[in-house]
């Protein structure tokens, strides 16, 4: 609560004569403040035609200048028109460098350099901000917050604005897929590609407080501290390089010692609040152990960091991809529908996963049994390589729990026909099922088939199945391959 309301709120009452006078005035003030927050929310989900207006004008009016933007930011995002959202955020990443520098000072202050010391040491840092970032940070070298306490509270200034923004101001922008209404995605104005833009930024920008997080100290009431910051930057990192990953096992190894200490202090958690925060601690570190450590060699070209532009993105990355990062990149880009083709397609190219199945991955899709049948139409475009990855693709589709006829015709022929049955020497059943109705009783057609042009490779072995089929049948013209790329 302390970095949330630094920037805004009085440090006190002017005059305070007692402990109750202290908790009646924060009282008093946090009612005030929850209701000018309430009102802004309001005001900015019905104006939504008017925000930049109403941020320009609670550009003059300090008070209202923070609330507007966070709400802006981390309330209502997909209201926000492009490039404004892409301007407040900007100008929201600011205050997190002034946080930075607020911390690097704080630590010098803390291990023996006096205020004037630590102006000296930073002093490039501080000619080169605006007047009003020296004020702010002027605040903090003052005698009176040289306290002890006060001090613990500013050398993790930046790590509490990374943690803060991941799970309020950035939460959306970072986990889209948690903006929803009644159950649906929301609808942007800002563009997939901008919003995943905008979280690169704040990784990349942010990953400062991760090179500033300290331990917390040895005592017998340490905190669990939410690690959903933590997982965001590394979902988001262009790359995440090995320091980074080193850095991230120390967070996690501390939040297990935190988790362990709070039990032998209290034993199991004794409310449910407690019990939440210690389940979400435990959920965190299993997706995020996964994306820092390597518990077998990386296989060459094997892709461990994170994976950058949905709308760039192929199969053949994905299928390179770590499982744990896979399903992340799936979670954060949730709705996207060309992104899970591409990711359904990479099974053709790692077909085995330890624990993510196709289905599981199809379920994402707005439309799966659409998708199913339009990828396998124009697998040639889509997919394109050599047998191994048709003949993959022909396996995913005869294994699932129903291929209906309407899949099956659109399958290669020749991967189809060749298709495993139970023995080793046989046809898949389903193919063999499908293949004998179509021909029926008629010598002259399966002669035909027989002839046909399907073939192991080259452009032939991209004939689909139907129309070979159709062809023996009608006794036409065999029909030309389907278009490549």
């Amino acid at each position: 609560m302390f970095v949330a309301a630094i920037d805004c709120l009085p440090l006190g009452p002017d005059k305070l004569d007692g402990e109750e006078d202290v908790d009646a005035w924060m009282e008093r003030h946090r009612a005030a403040s929850d209701a000018w927050e309430s009102m802004w929310d309001g005001v900015l989900r019905v104006q939504t035609e008017h925000h930049r207006r109403l941020l320009e004008w609670s550009a003059t009016h300090p008070a209202a200048d923070r609330v507007v933007r966070e709400h802006l930011l981390g309330s209502i995002p997909w209201h926000v028109e492009p490039a404004l959202l892409e301007e407040v955020a900007a100008h929201n990443l600011e205050s997190f460098e002034r946080a930075v520098l607020v911390t690097r000072i704080s630590r010098s202050c803390r291990d023996g350099l006096t205020p004037t010391q630590a102006r000296e040491r930073y002093a490039d840092a501080l000619a080169a901000a605006s007047q009003d970032e020296r004020d702010y940070v002027e605040r903090f070298l003052d005698e009176e917050m040289q306290s002890e306490s006060i001090q613990t509270v500013l050398c993790r200034l930046a790590v509490d604005w990374v943690e803060r923004a991941g799970s309020q101001t950035w939460r959306f922008l970072l986990n889209p897929g948690e903006a929803r209404r009644y159950g649906r995605p929301r609808e942007w104005l800002a563009s997939q590609e901008l919003v995943a833009a905008l979280a690169t930024r704040f990784a990349t920008i942010c990953l400062s407080a991760l090179n500033l997080w300290e331990p917390e100290p040895a005592s017998r009431y340490r905190v669990v501290r939410d690690l959903g910051w933590l997982h965001a930057l590394l979902v988001h990192l262009p790359e995440v390089t090995e320091e980074t990953r080193q850095r991230a096992r120390l967070v996690v190894e501390d939040t297990r010692r935190s988790l362990a200490t709070r039990s032998s202090a209290y034993g199991y958690p004794s409310n449910h609040s407690a019990w939440e925060e210690n389940q979400r601690a435990e959920k965190l570190m299993a997706t995020i152990m996964p994306l820092v450590t390597d518990p077998v060699p990386a296989l060459p070209g094997r892709r461990t960091a994170s994976l950058g532009d949905p709308q760039s993105i192929r199969f053949r990355q994905l299928a390179d991809a770590d499982e744990a990062v896979l399903v992340a990149y799936l979670d954060r880009h949730t709705g996207n529908d060309a992104l899970v083709e591409e990711a359904l397609l990479s099974f053709a190219a790692r077909s085995y996963r330890k624990s993510l199945a196709f289905d599981d991955v199809l379920a994402r899709h707005s439309a799966p049994q659409h998708t199913l049948l339009d990828l396998t139409l124009h697998l040639r475009r889509r997919l394109g390589g050599g047998p191994e990855l048709r003949g993959s693709w022909a396996e995913i589709m005869l294994a699932r729990p129903e291929c209906p006829p309407e899949l099956l015709r659109l399958l290669p022929a020749w991967s189809a026909v060749k298709a495993r049955g139970p023995r080793y020497d046989t046809t898949h059943p389903a193919v063999a099922a499908y293949v004998s109705e179509v021909l029926g009783d008629s010598d002259a057609a399966w002669q035909r088939f027989a002839a046909s042009p399907m073939s192991h490779a080259g452009p032939g072995a991209w004939h689909r199945l139907g129309d070979l089929l159709g062809a023996a049948v009608d006794g036409v013209a065999w029909p030309a391959p389907p278009p490549g790329r």
